[in-house]
């Protein structure tokens, strides 16, 4: 992590020549002790949207309150950042009120509830279990390339709401990142255009997890199950560290395919976002605007009325 960190540093002097892709860390000390850590890393090679990654207690304070430590280490943090970074993103446990009351008093406002699920306990990842990938003449899970990393950026901003499109502001080279090595397509070879209808994106990560959500098109394709099992168990292999897997909570299908095969839900977590955007005013229509009045003055006859007919007898 001290290497990593000095890399941010480089990239933060010299961002036109090296895109920002290292996270920064942050340490919170009480009498040179260190009693707990945050971790800041960019959402996109821009780096105008930056992932903050919840404090982690090290060791107990005992002057200071846990919550006064948290809270001050997430302003550092985004302080650190705030001459490039227009907007951050945060994920916590939907359960944890502290959590949640610490984000919401920084600004930070929900848009996005998760599940959470963990690997089968009773599967021990490693190279003997693992079975062989099962290939479809019509179907196929494909590592992210230039050639198909346009149908998975497709998915990824059709599962995303605008707002939260605009706060992640991201592009096609912010998924084939030397960094995202983790990122899946499913492609469907049905037609002579393939196409993509499901997708696994690395989301966050620590030094010990590893958090991937499952996206899919908006409509349901029962062939999303084919190979999903054997996939994820070679991404556990690939890591050597906890991996989780995020799905919406509102999606049911989604939830019913990690059910049957065997992933067991862990706890629902909320993603958090606080922007710096601002939308931008039309000001010509503004400035073109015209009274109501000299809107009527167009319709006011160019003669005198002539005088109406009477019905009055003579």
């Amino acid at each position: 992590m001290v290497i990593r960190n000095w890399i941010a540093q480089v990239e933060s002097i010299l961002p036109s020549w090296l895109p920002a892709r290292r996270p920064f860390c942050l340490l919170a000390l009480e009498n040179e002790n260190p009693i707990a850590l945050v971790v800041v890393m960019p959402c996109n090679r821009r780096a105008t949207c930056w992932s903050v990654h919840f404090p982690e207690l090290l060791s107990h304070p005992k002057e200071l309150t846990m919550s006064f430590i948290k809270q001050n280490l997430l302003k550092n943090s985004m302080h650190l950042v705030k001459n490039k970074a227009q907007s951050w993103l945060i994920r916590c446990p939907a359960s944890d009120n502290n959590q949640l009351a610490i984000a919401r008093e920084l600004g930070f406002q929900p848009l996005k509830l998760y599940n959470c699920w963990k690997p089968p306990s009773n599967i021990l990842y490693n190279k003997s279990s693992i079975k062989p990938r099962i290939k479809h003449i019509d179907l196929e899970w494909q590592e992210l390339n230039t050639e198909n990393v346009g149908l998975l950026f497709r998915l990824e901003q059709a599962s995303e709401s605008s707002h939260l499109r605009q706060i992640l502001d991201r592009n096609l080279a912010d998924l084939v990142d030397p960094i995202q090595t983790h990122n899946r397509v499913l492609i469907s070879k049905t037609s002579e255009n393939n196409c993509a209808i499901a997708g696994l994106i690395c989301r966050h990560w620590t030094e010990n997890k590893l958090t991937i959500e499952l996206i899919r098109d908006l409509a349901w394709d029962e062939r999303i199950s084919r190979g999903l099992e054997s996939t994820l168990k070679e991404l556990s292999e690939e890591t050597d560290i906890n991996i989780d897997i995020e799905t919406p909570k509102d999606d049911v299908e989604l939830t019913n395919l990690l059910n049957q095969i065997g992933w067991e839900f862990n706890y629902e977590t909320i993603l958090l976002g606080k922007s710096l955007w601002r939308r931008k005013e039309n000001r010509r229509l503004i400035d073109g605007a015209r009274k109501i009045e000299s809107m009527l003055e167009g319709l006011n006859p160019q003669r005198p009325p002539l005088p109406s007919p009477t019905l009055d007898p003579k």
